[in-house]
């Protein structure tokens, strides 16, 4: 348990209050759930679409909370409610003291493609030494990253949180509030180009990353990446690079895919194994998770050993299997062109003689002006495939796709129901199928009807 003086809490998040504040209370946990209120909760009521927080200001009295966060003064309540503009900056400004009373370090990962697997296999290998905490899947905003930094407590020894955005001044606002000491960017990919209009701005939006530290923190940064010197010039901290580059810190080689494209490789000479991983994108998620752990003083050999336990989380590249044995590769969770690309060579890696492969690609949404252009480059990939048989696209964008692929047997559906009614009928056992698409496109539909046989 951490505690924060009540008074301390009030003057951090500005505002007024209606009561006065005993400077013998404390505070000793920060909720916006009614539901996880017990005594000593500064509980705050957020106001979304469906729900007002304001609602459930009483019922937190009565469950233990010791005061309330509030936009506007609630009736019939009697433990002091503090008033301000936005209990979201809030929020924010509370997470940030709470932050700052814990000597931890603290790991932010951002990047166009693969944040989420990149912060699991990072929090996986820092097990190996410390109790770690890491962010829930989603809880990446503006919202979400204060609610998981308030779920820090004096028994974790390090904590590791996803940094998502949309436009420019998003990630510099979470990197005030948590104050990374260690930072990791993926790589700059297309991901947001609808808003942000060009790569260089998407590069520039993911530096704001390095705002929120100092000059003690390290930067760790994709050395393969085309954004690699700008953003190293962006830095006024330490730099350590990873990828297949010669002059990487961290350098890859020797990358290979077995028969079912689990990855096997080296980091600096030190042989790697990913058995519940699929494809090549995995070894630069390992060298990532490698070089945290080696700035936070864990063992090579228990790096390689957390790293051979990692399982892929759901739909991010998991396998399962059709109701008929064919098996499927689901990636539905997301899609950007860089990770379309990696799922393709993978299945390419997985064919054999006998089998037929099929590519079941979603619409890539928020890619504004550049769709048609990313769609096209994608079907030009897979025009060069000889392994890909079968196309199936899904979605607006995603016919460019299949008009650039040029492949004989291409069919186009709408939406994913429709798709998923053709398929059912149409997979064999000893398909391998391919489901990629952005998660607006509900690709996990066709998932779910193959896995059980029927829509």
């Amino acid at each position: 348990m951490m505690t924060i003086p009540l008074f301390e809490a009030f003057v951090a998040i500005g505002g007024r209050t209606n009561r006065q504040i005993s400077p013998l209370d404390y505070v000793n946990f920060v909720t916006q759930n009614s539901k996880e209120v017990k005594k000593g909760t500064l509980f705050v009521a957020l106001t979304g679409q469906r729900v007002d927080g304001h609602d459930f200001v009483k019922e937190a009295e009565t469950l233990g909370a010791i005061a309330a966060v509030v936009e506007r003064d609630v009736n019939d309540v009697s433990i002091p409610q503090f008033i301000v503009p936005s209990t979201v900056k809030a929020m924010g400004d509370l997470a940030k003291i709470w932050r700052g009373r814990l000597a931890i370090p603290v790991v932010a990962v951002t990047g166009s493609v693969g944040k989420t697997s990149t912060k699991e296999l990072i929090a996986h290998v820092l097990e190996a030494k410390y109790r770690t905490h890491k962010s829930r899947k989603n809880f990446n905003n503006q919202l979400g990253v204060p609610i998981e930094l308030m779920n820090l407590d004096r028994s974790h020894q390090c904590s590791v949180v996803e940094f998502g955005m949309r436009n420019f001044n998003q990630i510099n606002y979470l990197s005030w509030i948590a104050r990374p000491n260690i930072a990791v960017i993926t790589n700059i990919g297309m991901s947001h180009i609808e808003t942000l209009g060009s790569r260089e701005n998407i590069a520039k939006a993911k530096a704001e990353i390095l705002e929120g530290m100092d000059r003690e923190g390290t930067l760790i940064l994709n050395r393969d990446d085309d954004f690699y010197e700008y953003i190293r010039s962006l830095s006024h901290c330490n730099v350590i690079s990873f990828g297949e580059n010669s002059r990487a810190d961290i350098r890859l080689s020797d990358i290979q895919l077995n028969e079912k494209a689990n990855p096997s490789f080296k980091l600096n000479g030190l042989p790697v194994v990913m058995t519940n991983c699929v494809g090549k994108h995995h070894a630069y998620n390992a060298a990532i998770a490698y070089a945290v752990a080696i700035q936070l003083g864990i063992r090579q050999e228990d790096i390689a050993s957390r790293l051979a336990t990692f399982s892929t989380p759901d739909r991010r590249g998991s396998f399962s299997y059709a109701k008929n044995g064919a098996l499927l590769l689901d990636s539905t969770y997301n899609a950007a062109p860089d990770s379309i690309k990696a799922s393709l060579y993978t299945i390419s890696e997985l064919t054999k003689r006998g089998k037929r492969t099929i590519a079941v690609i979603g619409e890539m949404l928020e890619l504004g002006t550049h769709s048609e252009e990313a769609h096209r480059h994608i079907g030009k990939i897979i025009s060069e495939m000889i392994e890909v048989e079968l196309l199936v696209t899904v979605g607006e964008y995603a016919r460019f796709i299949g008009e650039e692929a040029h492949k004989p047997d291409w069919k186009h559906f709408e939406n994913a129901t429709a798709a998923a009614r053709y398929l059912v009928d149409e997979i064999r056992s000893d398909d391998i199928v391919l489901l990629q698409g952005s998660n607006g496109v509900s690709l996990d539909i066709v998932v779910n009807a193959l896995e059980k046989g029927a829509l």
